[in-house]
C-alpha cells in the first residue's frame, strides 16, 4: 500500500512539473513572431542573358525596423553595376522594393536575404526602432532560355 502511495505522489509531482514546463515553453513560443516578410523575383530583360532582380521585404509589425538586404550569387552570374547591399527603415506595415541587375549567360543560383538589424542614423531622427532579431534567406534558380 505505502508503494501505491508513493507512486500516486511520484505522478501528480510529475503532472505539476509537467504542466509547468509546458506553459513556459507556450509563452516563450508566443514571442516569437514574423517580423518582416520577403519574396525575390526575376525578370528577364529583352530576351537577353540580363535580369532584373527585385526583393521586395514587407515590415508586418507596426513599429519602425531597419531592414539590411543583400544578394549572393553563384559565380555565373555578374553584376553589371555592383553588388550593393541596401540598408533602410520602415517605418508601420510597409513595403520596400531593392533592386539588382545582373548578367547570367548560363543557369545560375541567386540568393536574396533580408534582415532586421539594429544600425543608428537609418531611421529619421526621433523614431523609435524596434529591434527584434530575425531573418529570411530566399534561393532562386536562374535558367536561362534563349
Amino acid at each position: 500500500m505505502h508503494a501505491l502511495q508513493l507512486l500516486f505522489k511520484t505522478s501528480a509531482a510529475a503532472l505539476f512539473l509537467g504542466l509547468c514546463l509546458t506553459l513556459r515553453t507556450g509563452t516563450a513560443q508566443g514571442q516569437i513572431q514574423n517580423v518582416i516578410s520577403a519574396n525575390l523575383t526575376t525578370s528577364q530583360i529583352d530576351n537577353s542573358t540580363g535580369y532584373v532582380i527585385t526583393l521586395e521585404v514587407s515590415n508586418l509589425i507596426s513599429q519602425c525596423i531597419v531592414v539590411k538586404t543583400t544578394l549572393d550569387v553563384s559565380d555565373t552570374v555578374f553584376f553589371l553595376y555592383g553588388n550593393f547591399h541596401f540598408t533602410s527603415c520602415l517605418c508601420g506595415v510597409s513595403t520596400r522594393r531593392f533592386f539588382w541587375e545582373i548578367d547570367a549567360p548560363e543557369n545560375g543560383i541567386i540568393t536574396g536575404k533580408a534582415q532586421v538589424v539594429s544600425e543608428e542614423n537609418i531611421c529619421p531622427p526621433g523614431v523609435t526602432i524596434s529591434t527584434p532579431v530575425y531573418e529570411i534567406v530566399i534561393t532562386r534558380d536562374v535558367i536561362i532560355t534563349l
